[in-house]
C-alpha cells in the first residue's frame, strides 16, 4: 500500500513541503529535524528488513565525515558497497555504516583504555586531578 501526503493536516497542524514529520496512525504529527528523520527512517528500513543504499556524501553525513573519507575507507575494503549501474556511483547499505560506525567506536575505546593502561604503568597518568586542577584556579 503506498501513500502520499502533499500538506499533512491534522489537528490543525501543517507541515510545509520540504520539512519532516512522523504521523501517527491516530493523526498526531510529530515535527523531525532532518537528523531524526534519517535515523527514523534508518530503523524502520532496518526492522522491516529492507535495504537502504545511499550515496558516499549521505554516508559521510551519517558518519560526521567528508566524502573523501568515507571513499577512503571504501577503498580499503573496510566498508562494502555496490556500484548503481546507471551512474557508477558507489552505494553503501545505511545498516553497514551503522555497524562500521559501531564498530570504529568499539576500536576507538579500546585503543583509549590500552592507552590509558599504558601511561598508568609508566607512572604518566595523574590519579589525583586535585592538585593539577588547582593549579588553574589561582
Amino acid at each position: 500500500m503506498t501513500a502520499v501526503l502533499d500538506m499533512p493536516h491534522v489537528d490543525g497542524t501543517t507541515i510545509p513541503r520540504g520539512d519532516r514529520a512522523l504521523v501517527g496512525a491516530a493523526g498526531d504529527v510529530v515535527e523531525l529535524s532532518a537528523e531524526a528523520y534519517e535515523a527514523a527512517l534508518n530503523a524502520a528500513f532496518g526492522v522491516m528488513g529492507r535495504r537502504r543504499m545511499v550515496t558516499t556524501g549521505e554516508a559521510a553525513k551519517l558518519l560526521n565525515c567528508s566524502a573523501r573519507t568515507v571513499a577512503r575507507i571504501l577503498d580499503s575494503g573496510r566498508l562494502p558497497f555496490t556500484r548503481n549501474g546507471a551512474t557508477g556511483r558507489r552505494m553503501v547499505d545505511v545498516a553497514d555504516v551503522m555497524d562500521y560506525q559501531h564498530r570504529e567506536r568499539e576500536r576507538m575505546e579500546r585503543s583509549l583504555a590500552s592507552m590509558r593502561r599504558a601511561a598508568s604503568e609508566m607512572g604518566l597518568y595523574d590519579e589525583d586531578d586535585a592538585a593539577y586542577v588547582a593549579d588553574f584556579d589561582q
